[in-house]
């Protein structure tokens, strides 16, 4: 993961539908749609220096109440941009005119990099798709959005924070009492996972080796959450703000697998092994820790389905 990471002005925009791609997770997706697939073909694939493109989560207009506006914005900039509802309004569409497919564009996004391409052929249809493996690098704000043929672009601004004003935040008393609760609650999550699996050593490295603000992406991306809790991390620019969600959800995940170890527990002497097998199986611990390593490792087997 860079520690800093210079944006070019403008990026070739993937949506992803009710989905959040944060900084320092890594995702392997699957573009199947004429959209998605020229994107990647003229913006990584033909390229023989990879550049970057823009992840921006988006949703069906359906799911917003009220109805009327195409743009969400984010609520934890001081310096929100008055542009971006006008900008982001006429181009709010992904590939068709119909009424239903309207879809809201989040105005804040993340900025990935490609690790690895794969390119493959539909039998028998003969229709090209990718795959694709990203790796999250920093967020940004989206100032305008418009389309390069069909697929659409975004002039962006980058919303970390410059090394000077990193080095400030790290000294307010603030973030270092939010740092402190952060990796204590984080460290107790991975001796309790670690401990499940039999591993030692290899998250809790991380701990000390990773900026704090930067761990508690990793963390959250790690994690089962709901969209509206991916773009409330997302929308975290803030690094105080961010340690304190993040904070909140390891925590939270943390007494899931304490509440979950208390059942197993009272009713394993009451199940066959049949029983038992798929009640381990069933323990979200286990899913937790499979996540957060290969968040971690980079090596993650999900796919997502890019096909809008």
């Amino acid at each position: 993961m860079a520690e800093s990471v210079e944006l070019p002005s403008r990026l070739a925009i993937l949506p992803f539908r009710n989905k959040v791609l944060l900084p320092g997770a890594i995702i392997r997706i699957r573009c199947t749609s004429p959209t998605s697939v020229k994107l990647v073909e003229q913006e990584l694939w033909q390229r023989e220096e990879k550049g970057l493109i823009g992840i921006l989560p988006v949703r069906d207009a359906a799911e917003i109440k009220p109805v009327g506006t195409t743009v969400s914005e984010g609520t934890d900039s001081a310096n929100q941009n008055s542009k971006v509802q006008g900008s982001l309004s006429d181009s709010h569409k992904l590939d068709t005119k119909k009424q239903n497919d309207v879809v809201h564009w989040h105005n804040r996004g993340v900025a990935a990099r490609p690790l690895h391409l794969s390119r493959g052929v539909e039998k028998p249809s003969g229709r090209v798709t990718y795959t694709v493996v990203l790796e999250g690098l920093c967020r940004f704000s989206v100032q305008e959005l418009s389309t390069r043929g069909i697929y659409h672009t975004a002039r962006i601004t980058s919303l970390e924070m410059t090394k000077t004003e990193l080095e400030q935040v790290e000294q307010d008393p603030d973030f270092i009492m939010l740092s402190r609760q952060f990796k204590a609650t984080a460290m107790e999550l991975i001796s309790v996972l670690e401990l499940k699996q039999k591993t030692g050593g290899r998250t809790k490295v991380l701990l000390d080796n990773v900026p704090v603000h930067k761990l508690a992406d990793i963390f959250v991306a790690s994690f089962e959450i709901s969209f509206e809790e991916q773009l409330s991390m997302l929308d975290s620019v803030d690094p105080k703000v961010r340690l304190s969600k993040a904070t909140e959800l390891v925590d939270r995940h943390l007494q899931s697998i304490r509440v979950a170890e208390k059942i197993t527990q009272k009713v394993e002497g009451q199940l066959s092994k049949s029983q038992k097998e798929f009640l381990l199986r069933q323990q979200y611990a286990l899913v937790v820790v499979d996540n957060v390593l290969s968040v971690v490792n980079g090596s993650n087997d999900n796919v997502i389905d890019i096909n809008n």
